[in-house]
């Protein structure tokens, strides 16, 4: 079953009311990450060394497999 369409008026209150509820505990998360000294010194390092290799005019670094998921 498919909901009837939401009224402007009706949307305007979602949307108050979504702006006005407490982050989820995974946006805070994300938040705190992103607000983590460490963290934004970590990517900024890896994109300064991701530079100065693609100066180099090498070959793209591969993703080691450890990182990468596994697949099935």
């Amino acid at each position: 079953m498919v909901a009837p369409p939401l009224t402007p008026e009706e949307l305007i209150a979602l949307f108050a009311a979504k702006a006005t509820a407490p982050p989820t505990e995974a946006n805070q998360l994300l938040v705190r990450h992103l607000q983590c000294k460490e963290s934004v010194d970590l990517v900024r390092s890896v994109f300064e060394a991701m530079d100065r290799y693609n100066e180099t005019g090498r070959q793209r670094l591969q993703t080691p497999t450890e990182l990468l998921p596994p697949l099935g």
